[in-house]
């Protein structure tokens, strides 16, 4: 079993790598909207791959409890209210 430390270090960590790839993306996106391509051709894109992506490293599962787990956040109303995701 892990102690709180050992739990606490993976939870900075986890934290950490999230950010990274949060600023990584923040600036592909900027880069490809200053270049004049449409906000929601890049999310359908990245949104698409990512998912291609997952499928082919994780399998299915993976990318329908990703998929499940948008739609909680959609019905839980932290997405925005004029989009529903089918």
């Amino acid at each position: 079993m892990k102690s709180q430390t050992a739990d606490d270090i993976d939870t900075l960590i986890e934290n950490e790598k999230r950010a990274l790839v949060e600023e990584c993306f923040r600036e592909v996106w900027n880069e490809l909207t200053d270049e004049g391509i449409d906000a929601n051709i890049i999310a359908e894109v990245f949104v698409e791959a990512a998912l291609k992506r997952l499928v082919d490293e994780r399998g299915n599962d993976q990318a329908s409890r990703l998929i499940s787990h948008f739609k909680e956040l959609d019905e839980m109303g932290f997405l925005p209210s004029n989009r529903t995701i089918q």
